[in-house]
């Protein structure tokens, strides 16, 4: 009973942040021009944004059985897109060739869970639209015992090449298993998510590290049991869509473009369909983190 009150009350709570969000949003819109007079000439005459992801990463954008492409951010960026009055034309590659594109002008923005970090910021800008957070995973039948990131110190994780989750297992986790007096941690990197899970499948890992918002997907596809490994000592972190610096005028007509999703709470309505919800932004959107709040 006592979990079931928990859950309505923090129902209750995101329910009302978005609506408060909502409120702040349209507030602060009410004057400002709307998404698609933002939008560069030359996208307008285009009539697309050549939009760049790797479609393997459940529940973010994957490919289901009838071969479209399909997910929370493909739901997401396509209600962006409408605000625009654009399509979104998508190109699928490996995780880490996604910024170098968008680097070089072969694409025009990335959005794959991509987390707005300093370095990254130092070749490309964000628009923040949600948060990355973080689980492990290991096969149930190898679970006993491990409760949390301490148990799973000296073995080897999994995590997909390009990924915070790589630095993650080799230095935040590590360093505070050497603090524990345990051994570090090793790391394996694979170029895809699915590379990733095959190798616990496998037995190459003994735990993966990815996002927490995949658990359910996970679960629900693994070849074998799995269970998942609290690592509540990883931060949540913002995950924004990557565009180039130089075109910030691109990047302030999707930062209108989310604010008016969130406004009319078509937001909020992905998030829900999805079950993701802890990776709403229930505050103002910005770029390059400039929203985000401190604590």
């Amino acid at each position: 009973m006592t979990i079931a009150k928990t859950g309505v009350y923090r129902a209750a709570v995101t329910s009302t942040m978005a609506v408060a969000l909502s409120l702040m949003i349209t507030a602060g819109s009410a004057t400002a021009e709307g998404a698609a007079d933002l939008l560069p000439q030359k996208y307008r005459d285009a009539g697309v944004i050549q939009l760049v992801t790797d479609a393997q990463y459940r529940p973010f954008q994957y490919i289901n059985e009838d071969g479209e492409m399909v997910g929370f951010e493909v739901d997401l960026w396509d209600a962006i897109a409408e605000r625009l009055g654009v399509e979104m034309e998508v190109t699928s590659v490996s995780f880490d060739s996604m910024i170098p594109g968008v680097q070089s002008g072969r694409w025009d923005v990335a959005m794959e869970g991509i987390t707005d970090n300093p370095v990254r910021r130092e070749v490309v800008s964000f628009v923040n639209y949600g948060y990355t957070t973080s689980s492990a995973y290991v096969l149930e039948k190898n679970s006993d015992g491990i409760e949390d990131h301490l148990d799973l110190c000296g073995m080897n994780g999994a995590a997909q090449s390009g990924t915070e989750w790589v630095d993650m297992i080799a230095e935040t986790l590590s360093v505070a298993c050497v603090a524990a007096g345990q051994e570090a941690m090793t790391v394996s990197e694979y170029s895809t998510s699915n590379d990733v899970l095959l190798s616990l499948y496998s037995g190459r890992a003994d735990f993966v590290l990815t996002s927490a918002a995949s658990a359910r997907e996970i679960m629900n596809n693994a070849p074998h049991p799995v269970s998942v490994v609290s690592v509540d000592i990883l931060p949540r972190q913002p995950s924004g869509i990557a565009f180039r610096p130089d075109e910030m005028d691109l990047g302030e007509a999707i930062l209108e473009a989310l604010r008016e999703i969130m406004a009319d709470g078509t937001y909020e309505e992905i998030y829900t369909e999805w079950d993701v919800t802890p990776m709403m932004m229930t505050h103002e959107p910005g770029i390059n983190s400039e929203t985000i709040p401190v604590n």
